[in-house]
């Protein structure tokens, strides 16, 4: 009896990879998921005036709300308000292995927490305001994060474990991002300070 040998079933094999690949999209049919706007963006906001006032507390999860946080420098606090400051929305997550997007909205005068996304890259897209995305210093001895201004249109790119922080530093527009991260599901890890400890869920 013949046995072919390895290169031979090496050649076989990939001589049946053409075929499998047009197979595969009529065994595993893909569909396209579409996440509308109206599901994730509070319905009664618009994003574009502080005037505004607006309960989000109905309308966000508390498993999506980030809590706010003074960044460095720390804007002017802003009076008191309902609802969160900071609000985090899930667009696409758990749909691809390899990506996922949400939707973070600082309010006025206010910012996220320090944190990284742990092993993931993230791209941030601005589609409305203005703010600042500080990143954590170079330099052992500085003091003081990175500031980059970031408006209307304008792309950013965050690598792996680098911790950074959202602000809107503005007085009446919302910060409004789009955050695409290289996995299947956000991971963010808040920090207590710049190259601090994590802070843990319920701690202060």
């Amino acid at each position: 009896m013949y046995i072919p040998d390895a290169r031979e079933l090496f050649h076989t094999m990939a001589s049946l990879i053409p075929i499998v690949q047009e197979v595969l999209p009529m065994i595993m049919p893909a569909s396209i998921s579409v996440t509308r706007s109206a599901d994730i963006l509070p319905p009664s906001e618009h994003h574009t005036s502080g005037d505004q006032q607006a309960d989000d507390r109905t309308d966000v999860s508390p498993k999506t709300v980030i809590p706010a946080a003074a960044p460095t420098p720390a804007p002017t606090p802003a009076p008191a308000a309902e609802g969160p400051r900071v609000i985090s929305r899930d667009a696409i997550v758990g749909q691809a292995e390899s990506m996922c997007a949400t939707v973070l909205i600082v309010k006025p005068r206010s910012s996220s927490l320090i944190h990284h996304n742990g092993e993931q890259e993230t791209i941030i897209y601005v589609t409305s305001g203005t703010g600042v995305l500080l990143a954590q210093p170079k330099d052992e001895d500085e003091q003081h994060p990175e500031r980059h201004v970031l408006g209307k249109g304008d792309f950013a790119y965050i690598p792996a474990w680098l911790e950074h922080q959202a602000v809107n530093e503005s007085e009446a527009e919302d910060l409004v991002m789009v955050v695409v991260r290289s996995g299947s599901a956000p991971v963010e890890v808040n920090l207590r300070s710049w190259g601090g400890a994590e802070l843990k869920e319920g701690r202060s």
